[in-house]
């Protein structure tokens, strides 16, 4: 009998920040670390992650972090995971190895004193191991990144297959082979539950091989763009990556991969005879300048690549100088969230007067569409899914399709974050429970945020200013010294506002006052319940005069030890 929970600490209902718990007779398995960006960065923060509490609470059942498909969207948050949770290993393959060891190397030392060591297991495909008191086997499956894999974990009520996206391709290539069809001779054909990302199922009706093949769109614009041509791409996708290099290597053009941790990788793979081409060309950024017909591959997370591009286009990058002959070519489909900044990018592009191309509405994404997923479905033929890695829409699109199989709605499992199913005896439990959890943000600075209180703090001061108030206060004669305002964003300093805000402080100082004389005479002064009063003090004028609310940060001092 086996008793088995599932809950997502990121990843439904939104994109990125994929991170979910697999528990099995107690031995948890997280599933990717993941990290997101938002659309429009403010209030200081630069990332979110998953709630990194509740990962330390736990972390002496956590027997393994898994990272399938190894983007940095999946395994971002090990940064801050690993600051607490070392001694469990990181299970990847050869590549993730790879991307993830490049990416500590030059980031998380770098912004670090203290030298990460990293406890990672390379998986071996179709080769099983025991994990705490589970077997799991790992299966190849065809997406955007070279020898991703899915995982199998074996209980005694069935078998639970998990995969982060696909796509059913006949790709004879050893980097971007399958193994779908092995995973029953696996199986037995004892499939309890599934849990798929959603891939491009909202967007994709049929297969999406051979449609997401771009070799003959970048071959046909190298054609006619003989001088140095600059290629952006995400850098998840490597498969694209790998088409641009190819095409440019048949055209006898040098390639350069201009990214701070995809260059390396990229070599690695070349090294590795996982992109093997002969008389390939690879060049050194620090020779950008000096070709005239180099293919140029700028990649990045799709925040970050928009900011790069920003750079180059406005001639403030120190290896790129865009010249007027040169070839821009965008090869990524739109992002929802990401439409403004792919506007602003083209209209830069446009102002450098250069050719550009993006990549036709009819290439789709290395990302299953409806018959690949329900191909899956019949395949496997689980008794229960859970679809993972995206929207609500994405998850009722997802559905519809699988129904078309005659899959049982009762067995389609849809869940929150934080919402936990459970399954005893290889039964579905009608009784669901949740696990309290809170996004964390990453400052800046580098720092975790506190959470929510946080946030509203920071729109609070975003929409309706500041005001910065130091008070001394003596308490021999009970009286106030100084008080000082400082005004940040609430409104312009004109003649007739300086007046308000002088009557304003005149009131508040009264208020204030009077406020702590009163606590001087209790025993114990509660510095946090003055300084909340004084808030709601300051609050209520600013309110009445200027119809805002803003931010109150109160300094106390006194002229004595109190």
């Amino acid at each position: 009998m086996a008793k088995i929970e599932f809950f997502a600490l990121g990843g439904l209902d939104e994109r990125g920040k994929e991170c979910y718990a697999l528990t099995i007779n107690g031995d948890t398995y997280l599933l990717n670390c993941g990290i997101t960006t938002p659309p429009a960065i403010g209030l200081g923060i630069k990332k979110i992650i998953p709630d990194i509490n509740w990962i330390n609470d736990n972390k002496q059942n956590i027997k393994g972090i898994f990272v399938l498909a190894p983007s940095y969207e999946r395994f971002g948050a090990l940064e801050h995971f690993y600051q607490n949770v070392t001694n469990i290993p990181i299970y990847t393959t050869d590549v993730g190895a790879s991307i993830i060891t490049t990416y500590f190397n030059k980031r998380v030392k770098r912004n670090s004193p203290q030298p990460v060591k990293l406890n990672i297991r390379i998986l071996q495909p179709l080769k099983s191991e025991k994990v705490g008191n589970t077997q799991i086997t790992p299966f190849r499956i065809t997406n955007s990144i070279p020898h991703s894999v899915g995982l199998i974990f074996n209980t005694q009520d069935g078998n639970i297959v998990y995969l982060d996206d696909f796509i059913i391709s006949s790709n004879k290539n050893s980097a971007f082979e399958d193994q779908l069809l092995e995973i029953n001779k696996i199986t037995n054909h004892k499939n309890l539950m599934l849990i798929s990302g959603t891939g491009n199922v909202f967007n994709g009706n049929g297969f999406t091989s051979p449609n997401h093949k771009i070799s003959g769109f970048v071959d046909s614009v190298l054609f006619d763009a003989p001088s140095r041509t600059i290629v952006a791409c995400y850098d998840d996708d490597i498969y694209k990556i790998l088409s641009v290099a190819s095409t440019a290597m048949n055209k006898n053009r040098p390639v350069c991969v201009y990214s701070n941790t995809l260059g390396e990788v990229f070599k690695y793979l070349h090294d590795k005879n996982i992109f093997n081409q002969k008389n390939f060309l690879f060049i050194n950024d620090n020779e950008l300048d000096k070709s005239n017909n180099a293919v140029i591959i700028v990649t990045g997370t799709p925040s970050r690549l928009f900011t790069k591009l920003e750079k180059i286009l406005n001639d403030d990058d120190p290896k790129i100088h865009v010249k007027s002959d040169d070839t821009f070519i965008f090869v990524e489909n739109t992002v929802n969230g990401f439409e403004k900044l792919e506007a602003e990018m083209f209209d830069n592009v446009a102002k450098n007067d250069i050719k550009h191309y993006k990549i036709p509405s009819s290439v789709l994404p290395v990302s299953a569409s409806k018959e690949d997923q329900k191909y899956l479905i019949e395949i496997l033929k689980p008794k229960y899914i859970i679809p993972i890695s995206g929207l609500y829409m994405d998850f009722i699109a997802y559905s519809k399709a699988i129904y078309q199989t005659g899959f049982s709605k009762q067995n389609m499992i849809i869940l929150d974050n934080g919402k936990c199913v459970k399954i005893t005896s290889g039964e579905l439990e009608d009784k669901k429970s949740f696990v309290e959890l809170e996004q964390k943000f990453i400052s800046s600075v580098g720092v975790l945020d506190v959470g929510a209180n946080s946030m509203f703090e920071r729109d609070q001061m975003k929409e309706n200013g500041a005001v910065l108030l130091s008070i001394l206060f003596d308490k021999q004669s009970q009286t106030i010294k100084r008080f000082n305002y400082d005004l940040v964003g609430i409104t312009n300093l004109s003649e007739s506002n300086k007046v308000i805000i002088n009557q304003i402080n005149t009131e508040c100082n009264k208020q204030i006052t009077s406020l702590i004389v009163e606590e001087m005479k209790k025993s114990k002064l509660d510095i946090k319940e003055i300084k909340n009063v004084i808030r709601k003090v300051v609050d209520k004028q600013y309110e009445k005069k200027f119809n805002k609310r803003p931010l109150v940060i109160t300094t106390i001092m006194f002229t004595k030890n109190y």
